[in-house]
């Protein structure tokens, strides 16, 4: 049975004439009737009597009638209890975060949510994979873009931006200008030679020690004076030992972003809006303006 059907037949059955029932549901007359036709049609009984005063039940009509109505009613509670349930700031909100802004900058404003909405539980999946919102593998996403999608809702929170450090007992061990001094990089990403991004530093002329594959690595190799790093300024610039040496350059935008069709749910209302009011200090950090 077509419960898009038992509409009409609700529809016509509780109202006074043919000409109401199709203004109740804003369709044309003849599409109610042809409705009711498909409906008496797939269950091979008359429900309703063509009177010159209207529609009238008949017997079948008349034992279909509490069955509609205690669809019709569950549905309608259904659709409450989940309009209520969205209404509360309560639920699961699952995030999907690059595991180093997890780790590094929001972990302290996720404890922050947490201690202000005890009735909201976090779902943070730390990757870079970019998990799908139109199916629901994450409700909102803080994602690294340049071009977010067209069907997504949410807002820029800042640029990232990189720089060089280095700890600062091995910058005064080393001539930095010297390509002999025996100061070197700590790479990234495929090992090359002549790297695109070494070439954008104040020191291209350093040799390369080690590759590591992994930016909190390259991290703790710099912390433990193996050589001079190139990683995002929120990494390097709240760490005492490490000394930025570059100007930062910008080349992702971190963003908010949630499906449309999520706008109206409390809790993913009340986490968006927590992490707008915390953008300052998080743009700051992202863009290395935290030590300016």
């Amino acid at each position: 049975m077509n419960w898009d059907d038992v509409k009409y037949f609700l529809a016509v059955a509780e109202a006074p004439s043919m000409r109401v029932a199709a203004s109740s549901l804003k369709v044309s007359h003849s599409t109610v009737a042809r409705r009711i036709d498909a409906l008496e049609g797939e269950l091979g009984v008359r429900l309703f009597d063509r009177m010159p005063s209207g529609y009238q039940l008949t017997a079948a009509g008349e034992e279909l009638m509490p069955v509609a109505l205690g669809v019709d009613e569950s549905l309608h509670s259904f659709g409450r209890h989940i309009a209520g349930r969205d209404n509360e700031l309560a639920g699961q909100v699952c995030v999907t975060v690059p595991d180093i802004f997890a780790l590094e900058l929001m972990m302290p404003y996720f404890e922050e949510f947490m201690l202000e909405y005890p009735d909201i539980q976090l779902k943070i999946s730390d990757s870079f994979e970019v998990f799908d919102l139109s199916r629901r593998e994450a409700d909102i996403a803080l994602r690294f873009t340049k071009n977010p999608p067209d069907h997504l809702i949410g807002c820029k929170i800042g640029r990232v931006k990189q720089a060089v450090y280095g700890r600062a007992d091995y910058i005064k061990k080393y001539d930095l200008m010297d390509p002999s001094s025996g100061a070197g990089w700590i790479g990234w990403g495929t090992p090359e030679e002549k790297p695109h991004w070494l070439k954008k530093t104040p020191y291209p002329h350093l040799p390369l020690n080690c590759h590591f594959n992994n930016v909190l690595l390259q991290q703790q190799a710099v912390k433990r004076g193996l050589g001079l790093g190139y990683f995002p300024c929120f990494l390097g610039d709240t760490e005492e030992n490490l000394v930025r040496l570059s100007e930062p350059e910008g080349y992702y935008d971190m963003w908010l972003l949630s499906h449309k069709d999520l706008r109206g749910a409390a809790r993913m209302r009340a986490f968006r809006q927590f992490v707008i009011s915390k953008i300052p200090p998080i743009k700051a950090a992202l863009e290395g303006a935290l030590t300016t």
